[in-house]
């Protein structure tokens, strides 16, 4: 076996340790991906946006959530509704009952 100068096992004995963190990798980072983003067209922006909301509800937890908003909306709606319907038939009921007084009074 040569002695390769690359040799793995090599390199890492003679490793000492961690570099130092300067706390400036952050920024370059964020940067970068910042850039990337940008390069992304509004579709391909709309169809991760899709794909990050479908793993989202996948969860039975987020499905669950989900429905009990979607009853609560539709329950509050129909409530609406029904009043709004309720006042509309008293307000036509009255208005015939005062017109069914009108000849009796003449």
């Amino acid at each position: 076996m040569k002695n390769d100068p690359d040799n793995l096992g090599d390199l890492m004995r003679s490793w000492t340790g961690l570099p130092a963190a300067n706390g400036q990798l952050e920024g370059p980072v964020w940067q970068r991906i910042e850039a990337r983003e940008k390069r992304f067209s509004w579709l391909e922006r709309a169809r991760r946006f899709l794909s990050e909301l479908d793993l989202r509800f996948a969860r039975p937890q987020a499905m669950v959530a989900l429905v009990a908003v979607a009853l609560l909306v539709g329950l509050g709606l129909a409530e609406l509704r029904s009043r709004s319907d309720s006042a509309r038939v008293d307000a036509e009921m009255s208005a015939r009952y005062l017109a069914m007084l009108e000849p009796v009074s003449r």
